[in-house]
């Protein structure tokens, strides 16, 4: 078996064998230079929760659906009359154009709210630690942000009358960073109440982490 000589006296510099414990030239003890000092590994950060939005079908179509009619509305006076103008001008009067163009642009309105709310809802994540909180913001960033603070002030609960009905409401806080404060909301959150307690909480230990 060959012999590896990749060590080196740190007293006179003679090459020694790997598994040398003293120097063959001075004698100088290698005990130590072979010792392998034990680091301890970092402790990670203490995960506190998790906040996942809901995603509610029934919510989410019935917000699709007045913001559909409210850009449909705007398209049938907008584009709908300047289609109507042109066709008066090549001497086709066809005053359905109105409603058609109103139509197309409430269904296409519709189905991309809806699509879109869904992907965000899936990709949106809030993870808390101690001093920190992980998260993504939509669907179509797809990196996952950080947000330092020091502390998190007292949290607040809103409910609408549609979340109220599916046990859902937006949490907000604010988080005292380093430099300045960032105001945080989080819709759509399912049992805001046992969440605003979680962090409530947060709130209290990071009060006993300050003393």
């Amino acid at each position: 078996m060959e012999t590896l000589y990749n060590m080196q006296c740190k007293f006179c510099g003679q090459k020694l064998p790997d598994n040398a414990l003293c120097c063959s030239r001075c004698g100088g003890s290698l005990a130590s230079s072979n010792k392998r000092i034990s680091r301890p590994k970092p402790r990670e950060e203490e995960l506190m929760f998790n906040i996942k939005p809901a995603f509610d079908m029934s919510i989410i179509v019935i917000r699709a659906f007045f913001l559909a009619l409210f850009i449909g509305a705007v398209a049938t006076a907008t584009i709908g009359t300047l289609f109507v103008v042109i066709l008066s001008l090549l001497g086709i009067f066809y005053t359905s154009t109105f409603f058609i163009t109103g139509s197309i642009f409430f269904v296409i309105t519709f189905l991309l709210f809806v699509q879109i709310a869904k992907k965000n809802t899936q990709a949106r994540k809030f993870t808390f630690y101690q001093t920190k909180m992980e998260y993504t913001y939509n669907a179509f960033d797809g990196k996952f942000r950080y947000l330092e603070y020091t502390s998190i002030l007292d949290s607040s609960v809103t409910k609408g009358p549609l979340q109220k009905m599916s046990n859902l409401g937006n949490i907000s806080f604010v988080c005292v960073g380093s430099f300045h404060d960032y105001v945080v909301v989080i819709g759509d959150v399912r049992d805001p109440d046992y969440v605003y307690k979680k962090i409530s909480d947060l709130i209290e230990i990071q009060k006993d982490l300050q003393k």
